[in-house]
């Protein structure tokens, strides 16, 4: 065998290759059904300006959907002892046996989310209701229902997004129907050339009525705005459908309601937590390991 024909061989192997060379990607066909599914190490666990767990968390999340519909379960564990269920105690409560660990390793919350999302004219809109069950708080903070409702703007600079949501159980014990306004911008920066797709950025302002602020802080505050926050992520490319997103976060409850942050539970049992206010600024990071198909 000759050189020259080596060398062609061998250049009709590598060409023939799919590992050799980086390789074009064929258009996707329509899907009919999609699935993903998150993993997400946060070193807290907020929501709505709210410090829910001061510590490590590990959130899993999985979405099914179709021509529009989507149904979504989310669930938060605790990694660290810092928060406690009605009959989980934390070894610094003075009613604790032993060295208890309160909610460390346990699924602290799991929420389902069913909705059907949409445009017309250029305005998308989201629908649906979320079901909150917390398994071990189910006599000091049982599981509730909201139903949302958004509009948003993803062609117009920032793409705006409105929320509402209505809590339909535990707020009409309280005040009326607690309900939660937000109001949610964002914007990418565009990468080519590494697996480093974009860095993203966005900002979200969120306000309430006297209903929600009863139900959540047990104690008549009024409607006003709530919090606002801000953040950034850069997500990362790995291949055959699996990213990395590394993200940090800043949040800061506003007004009347940064009185009632939620403190450090071990911290608040051994008389050291400080003021409730000192919680009501957060900075928080963590990683998302996620797969879309």
């Amino acid at each position: 065998m000759n050189r020259h024909r080596i060398v062609c061989l061998l250049v009709l192997s590598f060409l023939n290759n799919p590992f050799a060379f980086p390789q074009a990607e064929e258009p996707e066909e329509q899907k009919v059904v999609s699935f993903s599914t998150e993993a997400t190490l946060t070193s807290k666990f907020m929501w709505r300006g709210q410090r829910l767990t001061d510590g490590w968390c590990f959130q899993p999340s999985a979405t099914v959907g179709a021509k529009g519909l989507s149904l979504n379960v989310w669930g938060n564990v605790d990694l660290q002892s810092v928060n406690e269920g009605d009959s989980l105690l934390l070894k610094e409560n003075p009613l604790a046996i032993g060295s208890p660990s309160g909610l460390r390793g346990r699924m602290s919350e799991v929420d389902i989310t069913a909705s059907y999302a949409g445009e017309v004219s250029k305005v998308g809109f989201d629908v649906g209701m979320i079901a909150y069950l917390l398994p071990y708080t189910s006599e000091s903070d049982p599981s509730t229902t909201e139903l949302f409702g958004s509009v948003s703007l993803a062609s117009v600079p920032l793409a705006p997004k409105l929320t509402l949501y209505a809590d339909l159980d535990e707020s009409r014990k309280y005040d009326g129907t607690g309900l939660y306004l937000e109001l949610t911008a964002e914007h990418s920066f565009e990468l080519t050339g590494s697996r480093l797709e974009s860095i993203d950025l966005d900002a979200r302002i969120g306000a309430t009525n006297g209903g929600y602020a009863s139900y959540w802080y047990e104690e008549n505050l009024g409607a006003g705005f709530h919090d606002i926050g801000v953040g950034a992520s850069a997500p990362i490319r790995l291949g055959r459908g699996w990213t990395s997103t590394l993200f940090v976060g800043y949040s800061r409850l506003l007004g009347k309601y940064r009185d009632n942050q939620y403190v450090n539970l071990p911290d608040w049992y051994l008389g050291t937590a400080g003021q409730p206010s000192a919680y009501a600024d957060t900075v928080w990071g963590g990683i998302t390991l996620s797969f879309d198909r």
